[in-house]
């Protein structure tokens, strides 16, 4: 099929089949072949299995200039992330934190700048006058065509892409990764003024930042309710935020409850802890593992050690790949989330979840199918839920079945990058700038 480049991006950008590009710079037509495989629709969300009949040497879609505040703390956080990329991008991507870089993977540079304060306002403005300086040097040379300037934030990290977006003239896409109008972010905050110092913050500049997107991405429907309304122009997709499912594997079940993340209260950890007290003498043999960041100390501060509960500092994610393939149960009681990449990386491992129902987590655990979903701060039904599934293997077993198929299925690196591309795509096409323009 040969259609002009505005008419293959108009098509991607309405939902049309998904491929790759390849350019006729003679005849100023663009071919886009495909082979769809399959077309699954699952909780809103639409991924297209498709084979690409082209090359990695395609004409690359767009420039990114990607935008991801820190701190990071290894390369394994980029590499993935910029190869897959590179399939259909070149470009490159800016954070900072305990390294400097300044590498090539495939098609995509990494820039990392080393943080060199203890303060973290003093880091993100010497990473802003790093990401300035290249943005200038872009411009006075010779500027790539159909630059692209993503944030992971519509806070700091959103500011400054839009102003790089502005100044090399090209558009901006705004991804949203949490639930940024929900006072339940500041559950481990202690005083009520501050938080509402923090939200009424957070509401004026991203709000001033997400008016001004081209494109935004989101994780879920309503995810920007009492916070801001954005503009009729402004694309918007929903998807998940990228996640290697591969990283993770399946092990020998032992008998203990897993948790992961941080900060404490946010993410629940006391309300499982309660929950898993209160039937923690039926199962003797059972054991609650946490892991994040100060959680042992939190524990201790709450009050809920118990023999039967370990509590350890956050990790690499390199060793929580064991600790996942080990456990019987994975449990989040978050009460705010985005979707959880801890979920899916859970699932892949082929264990059964359960978690809270809010926010983007039913999109991503379908209650009965492959996971169990108990309201939210419920510890008598977080509880009932755990006696379930501690009692019945079988269930079990089904449940985690069910997840990992799900996840290989709708939530792989390559179902993210034809939800990414079609993004890119119609933010190009309604700017009128082609996603298969003459260079």
């Amino acid at each position: 099929m040969r259609n002009s480049a505005s008419q293959v991006a108009a098509r991607l950008a309405q939902g049309a089949p998904h491929g790759r590009f390849a350019y006729d710079s003679v005849t100023g037509s663009a071919t886009l072949e495909i082979a769809v495989t399959e077309l699954v629709v699952r909780n809103g969300l639409t991924t297209e299995v498709w084979h690409n009949t082209q090359s990695a040497a395609d004409e690359p879609a767009a420039y990114l200039f990607k935008v991801i505040l820190g701190p990071k703390y290894s390369l394994d956080d980029f590499e993935p992330t910029l190869r897959l990329l590179s399939q259909r991008f070149t470009g490159e991507l800016w954070s900072h934190g305990s390294f400097d870089a300044d590498m090539t993977f495939d098609r995509m540079r990494l820039h990392v700048v080393k943080d060199r304060s203890r303060l973290g306002i003093f880091n993100y403005l010497r990473f802003a006058r790093a990401v300035w300086r290249r943005a200038r040097e872009l411009r006075s040379g010779r500027p790539p065509q159909r630059v692209v300037v993503t944030s992971f934030d519509p806070f700091k990290g959103g500011l400054l892409a839009l102003r790089v977006a502005r100044l090399l003239g090209g558009r901006f896409v705004c991804e949203v990764n949490g639930a940024v109008g929900d006072p339940a972010n500041f559950a481990d905050v202690k005083s009520a003024v501050w938080t509402r110092i923090r939200l009424l913050q957070m509401r004026m500049l991203g709000s001033f930042v997400l008016r001004r997107a081209d494109a935004v991405r989101l994780l879920f429907d309503d995810q920007l309710s009492n916070f801001v309304t954005l503009p009729p122009r402004t694309v918007v997709r929903r998807f998940w935020c990228l996640t290697f499912p591969d990283r993770f594997h399946e092990g020998p079940e032992e008998p203990f409850i897993l948790s992961a993340g941080y900060p404490f209260k946010r993410k629940g950890v006391d309300i499982l802890a309660r929950a898993f007290l209160s039937i923690a003498t039926e199962f003797p043999g059972w054991k609650l593992v946490l892991i994040g960041h100060l959680v042992p100390q939190q524990l201790q501060a709450c009050g809920m050690q118990h023999a039967q509960i370990t509590a350890l500092p956050g990790m690499p994610q390199k060793r929580l790949v064991n600790w996942m393939s080990r456990c019987s149960i994975f449990a989040l009681a978050s009460r705010s989330e985005g979707t959880p990449r801890v979920l899916i990386e859970a699932a892949a491992a082929r264990k059964c979840r359960i978690s809270t129902r809010i926010c983007g987590i039913p999109l991503i655990i379908a209650h009965g199918k492959d996971g169990i979903l108990v309201e939210n701060e419920d510890v008598d039904g977080l509880a009932a839920g755990l006696r379930t599934l501690m009692q019945d293997e079988r269930l079990r077993q089904r449940l985690a079945s069910e997840g990992q198929l799900r996840i290989s299925r709708e939530f792989s690196g390559t179902a993210y990058l034809a939800h990414f591309e079609e993004l890119i795509a119609a933010t190009l096409q309604a700017s009128g700038n082609s996603i298969a323009a003459d260079r």
